[in-house]
Parts: C-alpha cells; structure tokens; sequence
C-alpha cells in the first residue's frame, strides 16, 4: 500500500500544488480547477481517484482527478510527492 501521509499535492502537467490533507493512503484535495472543494483520493490501485481509469469527480465543477504515481510498489513504499492529472469537466 502506497502511503502519502503529509504528501505534497501537485498537478503533474503543470506543477501546480492545490492545498490537500493526506493521511494513511487517503487525501482529501483542493480541486485544482476550481481551487472550490475538497475531492476525496484513495491511493490504493482500483480505488476512486486512483487512475485514469477510476478518477474521482469534484462536486463543484465536474473535473476528473486522479494520480498518476505508481501506487503498486511494496506496502512500505511512501510518497512524499503526489502528483495528479486533472480533466477539465467536458461542457
């Protein structure tokens, strides 16, 4: 299990960092497109916010976020840096 406790929220593309309260393998992150409401991630592979693939949806603005680290490393494995990948809402 990836653990992020205290991690540095960033957008990867961008380098962007959105305030964020990590703790275990769960954050709660600003929307780094809105900067409006807190958006729940799971850093456990198949979990909401943990790929592309299961991105988590801010309630505000509809952006789909989700990170882009390797979250299969050995349970031991910390990030210090989590990087995410933002989808603006599609209008």
């Amino acid at each position: 299990m990836a653990r992020i406790t205290d991690a540095v929220v960033r957008v990867a593309a961008t380098k962007q960092v959105v305030r964020a309260d990590c703790y275990g393998n769960n954050a709660a992150v600003e929307c780094p497109a809105c900067l409006g409401y807190p958006v729940p991630l799971i850093a456990l592979p198949g979990w909401q916010g943990s790929s592309s693939h299961k991105p988590a949806g801010c309630p505000h603005c509809g952006a789909k976020i989700y990170i882009t680290d390797d979250l299969t490393q050995n349970e031991h494995h910390e990030l210090h840096i989590l990087n995410l990948a933002l989808e603006p809402a599609a209008r």
